[in-house]
């Protein structure tokens, strides 16, 4: 009992739900000091507690989740946009050929005895291996159980996964091949021709081959160094096609998408290198390619898709996607997901051209 307070009570000083006076100190004067942060403590602590002090109610009764479960964002995969996808055979074949023919031969003066000149055609197979590429997708009941309580599909979740996975290794192909394998990409086919380098630019008796380079010394004119970048890997394609293809032809540009945005960089005029290679290659399109940026070296990729009724490559596949029966456990479930593919298939090597170094 606080006997100065009952004293209080004495003198008229009380209050029927009064129990105590703050706490207060008198220094030499006699004035009184209100305590505040030791009245705080006083209060917290008026009644002992057994329980654990908290705010008694659950945390997950005061949590929001947001419905919108947000997906991570991986590399694009565009191999596709640059050259077709087309089925050939099935998952069981071990191997795919294709023939390409040259025809030879050429004419004389005619005479009635002569047989010296003739016209024949030759025909190669060149053959590529099928390779078969699986992941598996395991859902287990309690695993699927506790996903429902949080709003999630876990299966659909999983076989979305699974889709991305079998895409990438479909791009991945495109791109490289297999190792070890008879089955290569857009990016390192043997009978791809030799890429080609950039325009030297001379800066204050400096050379520079990098368009980022060529912006930093020569910034007026980077519109038109890209462009001419891009119009020597147009004069390579030009070279090697006999007059078969010009600058109206269907043109497809690779880029990697760190520098694509060089394309749209104005000169001194106002001018940027998309808007000369419009005017001058009409039929040109743009694909970006993250891959054609490797260890620091741009690489730009142009091709013809087509002439003559025949494609110059495609991606071929067996099997693109295809999900296995689902196989009951004890208390779980397991699939499997294939996929196929025969990777980059070329025809006509003299329709692409590439250019390293830019």
């Amino acid at each position: 009992m606080n006997m100065t307070f009952e004293k209080a009570k004495e003198v008229g000083l009380s209050s029927a739900t009064a129990v105590d006076f703050m706490k207060y100190s008198v220094d030499a004067q006699g004035n009184i000091k209100l305590d505040i942060k030791a009245t705080e403590q006083a209060l917290a602590q008026d009644a002992a507690l057994i329980t654990t002090p908290n705010v008694n109610v659950p945390s997950a009764l005061v949590t929001y989740i947001d419905p919108q479960v947000v997906t991570i964002l991986f590399s694009s995969m565009n191999t596709t946009k640059m050259f077709r996808e087309t089925k050939k055979g099935s998952w069981t074949d071990k191997s795919f050929q294709f023939g390409v023919e040259e025809y030879t031969g050429g004419v004389t003066a005619y005479s009635d005895f002569a047989d010296n000149v003739t016209s024949d055609a030759n025909t190669e197979w060149i053959e590529r291996g099928n390779f078969v590429f699986q992941t598996v997708l395991s859902y287990g009941e309690l695993e699927e159980a506790n996903a429902g309580r949080a709003k999630l599909s876990l299966a659909s979740q999983k076989q979305r996964s699974a889709s991305l996975n079998i895409a990438k290794a479909h791009n991945n192909i495109n791109l490289y091949g297999v190792a070890g394998r008879n089955i290569y990409g857009m990016l390192n086919d043997p009978n791809l021709n030799a890429t080609v380098t950039p325009n030297v630019v001379n800066v204050g008796g400096s050379n520079y081959t990098t368009w980022s380079d060529k912006l930093q010394y020569d910034a007026a004119n980077i519109g038109n160094h890209v462009y001419n970048d891009i119009s020597k890997l147009w004069g390579e394609l030009a070279a090697k096609n006999g007059g078969n293809v010009d600058q109206n032809a269907e043109i497809k540009l690779g880029i990697s998408n760190s520098i694509a945005h060089f394309l749209n960089i104005p000169n001194s005029f106002g001018l940027t290198a998309m808007a000369m290679l419009k005017s001058n290659y009409p039929n040109l399109t743009v694909v970006q390619i993250p891959e054609l940026t490797a260890g620091g070296v741009n690489t730009l990729y142009m091709e013809i898709p087509e002439l003559y009724g025949v494609r110059t490559a495609e991606f071929a596949y067996t099997e693109k996607m295809a999900f296995g029966r689902v196989v009951a456990e004890l208390s779980s479930y397991k699939q499997k997901v294939r996929g196929g593919s025969c990777g980059f298939i070329l025809k006509r090597p003299s329709l692409i051209a590439r250019m390293t170094g830019v």
